[in-house]
């Protein structure tokens, strides 16, 4: 390996000898590898690298659709390194002037990994090395000044930026704010891509790979990002040793990725959760601190509903902006029933407001639908929504978020769940919100809240409604019953 410039290269001047004929960008991929790259290392190293077909999507996610941004979901031991390496050495080379690459991940050691497997490709082909300077950290291109570089990982270092490929190695672990930066100095150039590849990482609630899921889940018309992932998502109620998942979430098994290492890492030689995420791209709830037991809020759905007529309080949990809003209603008796009435989500976006109106049109028509006996939310930034109903005569309730009232309520809701003291009805939502409930202990006692503070946290609004409904609708049947107010307009 040349640690820098020792002389002039036998063909600096030179044009890579590569002219296929075919201008789709993927099938020129494909030549180019069947020409210039051979295996780096493992399962048939040095031999001629011959992508697989599910290769070639990726590489035709990355080369032909156009897209700005290109998101891409594997579990470990797929060859994302060498498939990596191949694609942006394609580009180092094909793509003229000023081509630059660049390569981020959680730190440059992992960044490392892809240049390594590069530097190495272009060292075993004669035609590629003696056309390209190569030193410890980048490859330099003197025919078209072009760069492959390692860069260090923090923001700092991607400002500024000027390259037609960007890959963030290992999105499901890398520094938001450094892949926001890199994000933001994309644009420069009329042809470029940045490729967030990796596995999701343990921290499930603030991730960059997890993040652009979601967004194309939410955004599936939005062709300036492109998502392909291999997983067994949907299927998390399979044995973790189920082959079928297996071969979903693999599609190099068998081929470069041997069935025995998997077995060999089996819990409990590794946790389940983390053999689940690793290995198969699941995303199992970790049930430590979890509000509920497994299985628990499950067995006390019903398919019934609460009938028009009936006592119910109505609970709301709301927000202003960047927040999820939820009311849900909840049957007056001992063992009361739940529901939700509706749910206001601003599914990642930044100008979202609650409409105000809306929520409170939606406790009116609950009025009219039921003898409600409560209105109940926490006053804070709904205050004048309450005053408003109040004005009509409607029966509000202030429930403020105290630490002894929370602790009080959250332990009256937990003991009625474990007992199988209440009923719902299966809204995924609220099932949703529940599940993602933790228990938080302190001095103060024992509450019901988020798994984290961050802004990407999984939203538990419907949980909190939950709680005060059950709260005061326990509190109605076990005490004398004013007589409910008639609402007309």
């Amino acid at each position: 390996m040349r640690s820098g410039n020792k002389g002039k290269l036998e063909n600096a001047e030179v044009p890579l000898p590569f002219a296929p004929r075919t201008e789709v960008e993927s099938e020129r991929f494909l030549k180019f590898c069947e020409k210039f790259v051979r295996v780096p290392k493992g399962t048939n190293a040095k031999g001629v690298f011959r992508p697989r077909p599910w290769q070639t999507d990726i590489a035709s996610d990355v080369l032909d659709s156009g897209a700005r941004t290109v998101g891409l979901m594997l579990p470990r031991g797929s060859g994302k390194t060498t498939l990596n390496a191949a694609i942006a050495l394609y580009t180092f080379f094909t793509w003229g002037e000023g081509a630059n690459v660049d390569v981020f991940a959680v730190d440059e050691r992992q960044a490392g990994l892809a240049f390594s497997a590069a530097r190495r490709i272009v060292e075993l082909s004669e035609d590629l090395s003696s056309r390209c300077y190569v030193y410890t950290d980048k490859l330099v291109l003197p025919l078209t000044d072009s760069t492959f570089q390692v860069m260090p990982a923090s923001p700092a270092a991607a400002e500024g930026r000027d390259s037609v490929l960007t890959i963030c190695d290992e999105a499901g672990v890398i520094n938001r704010d450094l892949f926001e930066v890199v994000q933001l100095a994309a644009g420069k150039r009329e042809r470029s891509v940045l490729v967030a590849i990796g596995t999701p990482g343990p921290n499930l609630d603030d991730q960059v790979l997890l993040s652009l899921r979601d967004y194309h889940r939410e955004h599936p018309d939005d062709r300036s990002l492109v998502w392909r992932e291999y997983s067994a998502a949907g299927f998390e109620d399979h044995p973790v040793d189920c082959e079928h998942c297996w071969e979903l979430a693999n599609p190099a098994l068998d081929d470069f990725l041997h069935r025995d290492a998997l077995h060999a890492l089996l819990p409990p030689k590794t946790r389940e959760a983390t053999f689940r995420r690793a290995r198969l791209c699941q995303l199992p709830i970790d049930n430590d601190g979890s509000f509920l037991p497994p299985g628990v809020w499950d067995s006390l759905s019903t398919t019934d509903e609460i009938p028009a007529g009936a006592d119910v309080v109505l609970a709301l949990d709301g927000s202003y902006n960047n927040d999820t809003t939820a009311i849900v209603v909840g049957t007056v008796a001992p063992e009361p029933h739940f529901d939700v009435v509706q749910v206001w989500d601003p599914k990642g976006d930044p100008d979202y407001r609650v409409p105000v109106a809306e929520v409170e049109e939606a406790i009116r028509r609950s009025a009219k639908k039921w003898r409600v006996q409560e209105i109940i939310a926490d006053p804070f930034r709904f205050t004048r929504t309450l005053q408003e109903l109040e004005a009509e005569r409607l029966p509000v309730v202030e429930f403020p978020h105290s630490p002894s009232r929370l602790t009080a309520a959250t332990t009256d809701l937990y003991k009625a769940c474990v007992n199988g003291q209440l009923t719902h009805s299966g809204h995924p939502t609220l099932a949703a919100h529940v599940a993602a409930a933790v228990i938080r202990e302190d001095p103060r006692g024992m509450r019901l809240d988020k798994a984290s503070r961050s802004r990407h946290a999984r939203k538990i609004d419907c949980a909190a409604a939950l709680l005060m409904a059950h709260s005061r609708a326990t509190w109605r049947a076990t005490h004398k019953k004013k007589r409910a107010r008639s609402f007309k307009r």
